[in-house]
């Protein structure tokens, strides 16, 4: 009597037909299935920088003192005093004038210079002391706007722009990274 069902030797071409096929479907699937890393160009990266463009990168509060003197003969044109301000500096630069390269291992990004973007005078903090008003020297609009001036001549000369200016650069550097290492693939990301 013969029994039903398959004898021992007849799973084995089965078997090993469902194995060239499991094995076909996962080359077919790496090679044609998997998305592939998308073209990377310098108008990707210039466009994802250029999105950010201006960039404030470090900010400083320094608070100043200035002895202004103005005028030549006491009590009638000579208008003196010492003044306390605080000034609100920003630095940074502009990322659309970034200069980018891209190599098959690496992409390069060439930073311009960080500059100091603005100097801001808080006019609510200013405070004077030792104030000697001249007699026939005493307009306030221009005593105001030369306070100003002073206090921002004051600023350039006396504030620590060089370690702003450095901050702002390592700063710049950590986000320019943090915007593009996700959008460049397996390649180095190299910034000057």
């Amino acid at each position: 009597m013969k029994k039903h069902g398959r004898s021992g030797r007849s799973w084995f071409p089965m078997f090993l037909a469902l194995l060239i096929g499991m094995g076909a479907g996962v080359f077919g699937y790496i090679s044609y299935g998997t998305p592939k890393e998308p073209e990377l160009s310098s108008a990707f990266v210039s466009g994802k920088l250029e999105a950010v463009s201006e960039l404030t990168a470090a900010r400083l509060t320094y608070t100043g003192l200035i002895k202004y003197s103005e005028g030549s003969i006491p009590f009638l044109t000579k208008n003196s005093f010492s003044m306390i301000y605080t000034a609100q500096i920003r630095a940074g630069l502009d990322l659309a004038e970034a200069r980018i390269e891209i190599r098959e291992s690496e992409v390069q990004i060439t930073l311009p210079e960080c500059e100091i973007q603005s100097v801001e005078i808080d006019e609510d903090s200013i405070e004077f002391y030792d104030e000697r008003w001249a007699l026939f020297n005493r307009t306030e609009k221009e005593d105001v706007i030369n306070m100003v001036s002073a206090a921002k001549e004051d600023v350039k000369k006396n504030a620590d722009l060089d370690s702003l200016l450095e901050n702002s650069r390592l700063q710049a550097e950590l986000l320019v990274r943090g915007i593009l290492e996700g959008g460049i693939g397996d390649r180095e990301l190299i910034i000057r």
